[in-house]
């Protein structure tokens, strides 16, 4: 699996923000949510491929992921 995420150029990370944007429901499992979030951001620190972590709407997520691939493109 390491040989594998060698390979991506980058990696966007989009975390459980502060006022969380998606609702859900007590059935949801939210402390799960959380969990698997916090699992993942410490996951990812391990390799080391270029990160971006986005936040925001869907509309500024989408902006900074664009913006951040035409400026590996120069």
């Amino acid at each position: 699996m390491t040989t594998a995420i060698a390979e991506i150029d980058l990696l966007i990370f989009v975390p459980i923000e502060k006022v969380d944007l998606i609702g859900f429901q007590e059935s949801d499992l939210p402390n799960l949510r959380h969990e698997v979030n916090d699992i993942l951001e410490d996951w990812i620190g391990d390799f080391s491929n270029e990160i971006l972590e986005v936040s925001g709407t869907l509309e500024n997520r989408k902006k900074q992921v664009l913006d951040k691939i035409a400026n590996m493109e120069k």
